[in-house]
């Protein structure tokens, strides 16, 4: 074979991932992957201490040290179905307060959101991973893949203000087409003119991308690794016009097109096999500092930025019989350290700090408005994830097995916002084989479900006791109260994974 055809195959690979990854999209272990190849996807991720393909480098840079010339070219396709719906709406009989906003589930024409409106129809994930030997103890890589993304999209239901008040102090409440207010008006438009008069689609769109480029070496036993990252990402947003207002830059909240950010990073990693059935492996990714989105700054947190949050996992692997293997993973995602995943909406502060004086005059703390380094983020807490898999070889098939479980990323009194972001699923299923069907060329192929999760949650800003008298007095009445609206989401997700391998040695 010419030397230089892998080379060849990386650079073709690589445009066909980014002609691809443009659509690229999921929701795992908050908005992880439980796995970067066809062979990690079929063990649900597991396999910090055990990885036998070029994409060795995305979990633990170390052990790309064990594996030969080889290129991997995987593609994904991921189904995922997602329900959002209000199930109790506040009961305003008699009428005694009005909320800064409430989601509606029926739009002008009365067709509800919901079914297959929180996620769009289907993805395609690419990855392609190089690795080639250097001399008998040292290897490196090159591995692109993607890290997940953010994709729900609503085009029906309406959002309203100020609804239910029966003060009369002020003609305020209004109706407005999208779920989030970014359309025009329903009805008769109030005085402060609360709608977003644009998109009433409500969409997020972020797609990451990542290059790992790796070194790893063995010293006897142990051997370890290291992987410079490159991340490119792209975002893009419509629908929340009616919020531009409440930040600290109106422009660049909501339909402003794609834009892109790119960030570096690095994941270091180990591993140590003190017997011949027992491997011990850890791995460290560091957090991913990127430029900011400024289409977006009014958007995220901290002027529109957008890092990928550190993380970590350890793993064992035991072989307690030639043909059996046993993968056992831990891994910890450090999502609140990122303002734009982490902080919390503070009804209060958001309200007293930015809404209030907005609409009514007074000076605005900046820093709590949409944007500002307290702005309201999806309120994410760090996950931990437990994974499981298992491998048996016979001849030249191995199949194998995968079970992981992750901590739920959504507080129930973060929902309103997490909407945009919902990855709420906490278990996943997973089978797939891999066939060597000659010397040179091997199949991968891998199966996930991930079954349906329910959360269920208080929108706190639906409804104010004494209506829009409270909104003008302020003090402590934005928070959840039993009037307030209940929000459900449901998700799931079906995954196909067919990977191709080439050994060129």
């Amino acid at each position: 074979m010419d030397r230089q055809t892998p080379g060849r195959c990386l650079v073709a690979g690589l445009l066909v991932l980014l002609a691809l990854a443009g659509g690229a999209a999921h929701a795992a272990n908050g908005y992880f992957l439980h796995g970067y190849s066809a062979q990690q996807r079929a063990l649900a991720g597991a396999g910090t201490a055990g990885a036998d393909d070029a994409f060795a480098g995305s979990i633990n840079p170390a052990l790309l040290a064990d594996i030969d010339d080889r290129l991997d070219l995987d593609l994904s396709l991921l189904v995922p179905i997602g329900t959002l719906n209000v199930v109790n709406e506040p009961d305003l009989e008699p009428v005694t307060g009005a909320g800064l906003f409430q989601m509606n589930p029926t739009d002008e024409a009365g067709r509800r959101f919901g079914g297959n409106e929180g996620a769009n129809k289907y993805f395609p994930i690419p990855g392609v991973a190089f690795a080639r030997r250097i001399d008998e103890r040292s290897t490196w890589g090159v591995a692109i893949y993607g890290n997940g993304g953010l994709n729900p999209k609503f085009t029906r239901g309406s959002g309203g203000f100020a609804q239910g008040d029966a003060t009369n102090l002020l003609p305020v409440a209004e109706r407005c087409e999208g779920i989030f207010g970014g359309g025009g008006n329903i009805g008769q438009p109030g005085v402060l003119g609360l709608c977003g008069n644009g998109s009433s689609t409500t969409l997020v769109n972020l797609t990451q991308l990542f290059v790992a480029t790796t070194y790893a070496r063995r010293f006897g036993r142990l051997r370890v690794g290291v992987a410079p990252l490159f991340m490119v990402q792209r975002f893009d947003a419509s629908g929340l016009g009616a919020f531009a207002r409440f930040s600290q830059n109106p422009d660049r909240v909501t339909e402003n097109g794609k834009d892109y950010s790119f960030g570096l990073g690095v994941r270091v990693g180990m591993a140590y096999e003190p017997t011949a059935w027992l491997r011990l492996g850890a791995s460290y990714q560091t957090r991913t500092h990127a430029t900011e989105f400024d289409k977006y700054r009014g958007l995220f947190a901290r002027d529109g930025a957008f890092d990928v949050p550190s993380s970590f996992n350890v793993g064992i692997a035991l072989t307690p019989a030639p043909r059996h293997r046993l993968l056992i993973d831990y891994q910890r995602i450090n999502f609140s350290n990122v303002a734009a995943l982490g902080n919390r909406l503070r009804p209060n502060r958001f309200a007293n700090g930015c809404v209030r004086p907005v609409l009514l005059g007074g000076p605005v703390d900046f820093d709590t408005c949409l944007g500002g380094d307290n702005a309201p983020g999806f309120g994410w807490r760090d996950v931990t994830v437990y994974k499981f898999g298992y491998e048996y070889r016979r001849g030249s098939t191995t199949w194998r097995l995968g079970f992981s479980n992750n901590t739920q990323p959504v507080r129930s009194s973060d929902i309103l916002l997490s909407t945009l972001a919902f990855a709420v699923n906490e278990y996943h299923y997973t089978a797939g084989l891999s066939w060597r069907f000659s010397r040179s060329w091997g199949l991968d192929v891998a199966l996930a479900y991930s079954p349906v999760n329910r959360l269920v949650g208080k929108n706190p800003l639906s409804h104010i006791e004494g209506g829009v008298a409270s909104i003008v007095a302020g003090g402590d009445n934005f928070g959840i109260d039993p009037r307030d609206q209940d929000i459900q989401g449901e998700f799931y997700f079906l995954e196909a994974t067919i990977g191709l391998n080439w050994h060129f040695r």
